[in-house]
């Protein structure tokens, strides 16, 4: 979807902020030709992306940058399109990454994001509400969701044009968070296995927290947007 909204032609140089393993940028790469550089502040993550461009023979098409994307070694007005996925809702200060990423574009050029902002349901003098915000911050390492309104007025601010906006979080088919229901069967089956394997030295140390960690951030997730409570949603803004 982000390289349809970027509508970028081959060769396009592309920046992905936040990129993170890479997914995205492969993607991208390989359906539109486009040169796509990529910055990610973790250096195991640049391996990884490294290595997995290399094996998907996207090597030539595919940079990977070990960097702050609050300070990127990009000359002004050098690429020609950018986008983030779930990446900049990473940052402290919105306004400083936007200011960034606003720099490093050409004029004109379009950058689509995905973001985890509350919705305007989201109420914080309830503390069941809070609870679960708190939960997804934890559990996805964010410094605080931003809420839903404040996110293009930030934009705005640093001197994009906020074309268009809309939350994902809604689609017209399964709501996204189903996958992310797991009953305590499940779970202690899944539990259970990981703890042999972690025994047994197949994987590595840390796995067992790991996965509890994650097991309850999934059940905070739903029970934020599945049962309405507060959310963490996913819009798109594109610039």
């Amino acid at each position: 979807m982000a390289v349809d909204l970027l509508d970028v032609k081959l060769g396009a140089r592309v920046l992905d902020a936040g990129c993170g393993v890479g997914g995205p940028m492969r993607a991208i790469a390989a359906h539109s030709g486009a040169h796509v550089v990529g910055i990610t502040i973790n250096e195991y993550q640049v391996n990884r992306a490294r290595a997995h461009n290399k094996k998907a023979g996207l090597d030539s098409q595919c940079e990977v940058v070990c960097g702050n994307f609050l300070q990127m070694p990009f000359a002004d007005n050098s690429f020609d399109g950018g986008y983030s996925i779930e990446a900049t809702c990473h940052a402290p200060k919105l306004q400083d990454v936007y200011s960034e990423i606003y720099r490093v574009l050409k004029p004109g050029s379009l950058y689509v994001y995905y973001k985890w902002v509350t919705t305007e349901l989201y109420c914080e003098d309830d503390p069941k509400h809070v609870e679960i915000i708190q939960g997804i911050e934890r559990g996805d390492a964010l410094p605080g969701l931003r809420r839903f309104d404040e996110i293009a007025e930030i934009a705005r601010k640093v001197g994009f044009e906020v074309v268009k906006e809309k939350d994902l979080a809604k689609p017209s088919a399964m709501p996204w968070w189903v996958r992310l229901k797991m009953g305590r069967i499940a779970y202690w089956r899944n539990h259970v296995l990981v703890m042999v394997l972690a025994f047994l030295g197949i994987a590595p140390k840390g796995v067992v927290d790991v996965h509890e960690m994650l097991f309850k951030t999934a059940d905070y997730l739903v029970r934020g947007d599945g049962d309405e409570e507060a959310v963490g949603l996913v819009w798109r803004f594109d610039f």
